[in-house]
């Protein structure tokens, strides 16, 4: 399949529960707002696409309860679909059917009582979406006809249509710059001009592991899609960045080798980069023994109890090494008979 960097990062930021809830609260509907209990919101983890469908969409899928008086209690699977594509699509209610009918397909397959899908399309793409009703594909047909097509909606989130202000008074600021950022993905001029705006909240993030997780994330989405080469890349990163901040995404750019990869083609992710990660709180302890275990950690992305042990293990060389040159230095006594 190919490589999408707006999927990893899509499916990333909507991972992030409060950043989904968020999501729905600022752009569903008031009405069907209205009809969703979101604080029953939980992640539904199964693999709905298809090969086909994949090339299409990605999709982050959730689950709550309905509210109101009639359905209060029933289930409702909503799936925030992003559309791959930089056009739009002709018949977009052709694969948004199909993905419907797989969710149903499935829960029955479980045993589960069919739940309402909700399909959500998120779009940032340079075309103007215009969206039409099932029925228009077909021309102008007799109303009669018209119950048996199976006609359905979906609410389409079509970026271009929020400004920048609007997006960015959004109360989960992960969500409020991961949305802006995809906005902009395909304006390399805008994402130059503008790093310190898509970062400017990135001291405060770092302030919390889930904080410091979007920094590395967005920035390696960041250094994707505006395919800036990696020396103006970490010239913007020092001429822009607190210490913190420099610290935090020169590391994580050392880590996945950006160079080279500045097309698409990034190779494994971060959570696997365990030797990474260890090998660069090893240089931070080294170069800066005066900072807390806790800071390291933070910094890294390391445990506590694995800086912990890589302080005492460093030390621990230290002093072999110190042992081995004062043997060296020390002369031998001379001995022999007389």
């Amino acid at each position: 399949m190919k490589d999408h960097p707006h999927d990893e990062f899509f499916k990333y930021l909507f991972s992030i529960l409060g950043a989904a809830k968020e999501f729905l609260h600022a752009f569903l509907p008031k009405d069907v707002l209205g009809c969703l209990d979101l604080e029953t919101l939980s992640p539904d983890d199964t693999e709905y696409t298809t090969p086909e469908l994949a090339a299409v969409f990605s999709d982050k899928v959730f689950r709550c309860r309905l509210a109101g008086t009639q359905a209060a209690g029933n289930q409702a699977t909503i799936a925030i679909l992003l559309e791959h594509k930089s056009f739009t699509p002709p018949y977009p209610h052709f694969q948004l059917n199909e993905y419907r009918q797989r969710i149903w397909t499935l829960q029955v397959q479980n045993k589960e009582a069919p739940a309402m899908v909700l399909p959500i399309v998120l779009y940032h793409g340079k075309g103007k979406w215009k969206v039409r009703g099932l029925d228009e594909y077909f021309g102008r047909l007799p109303k009669p006809l018209l119950p048996y097509l199976g006609g359905f909606d979906y609410v389409l989130i079509d970026l271009s249509n929020h400004a920048d202000l609007e997006l960015l008074k959004l109360r989960i600021g992960f969500l409020a710059y991961g949305l802006l950022t995809m906005k902009h993905s395909a304006d390399k001029k805008y994402l130059a001009e503008q790093f310190v705006v898509i970062f400017e909240r990135g001291e405060e993030f770092l302030k919390t592991e889930e904080g410091r997780n979007f920094v590395e994330h967005l920035f390696v989405y960041y250094a994707r899609i505006s395919e800036l080469g990696g020396e103006n890349l970490k010239k913007k990163v020092t001429q822009n960045f607190s210490r913190n901040m420099q610290i935090a995404t020169l590391s994580t750019y050392d880590q996945i080798k950006l160079e080279g990869k500045l097309e698409g083609k990034l190779e494994g992710k971060l959570e696997g980069m365990r030797e990474q990660i260890t090998a660069f709180a090893k240089k931070l302890i080294a170069e800066f023994p005066s900072f807390p275990d806790q800071q390291i950690a933070g910094l890294t992305g390391a445990t506590l109890k694995e800086v912990k042990g890589l302080r005492a293990q460093l030390a621990t060389n230290k002093a072999v090494n110190k042992r081995k040159t004062a043997t060296k230095t020390t002369p031998r006594k001379s001995g022999g008979n007389s």
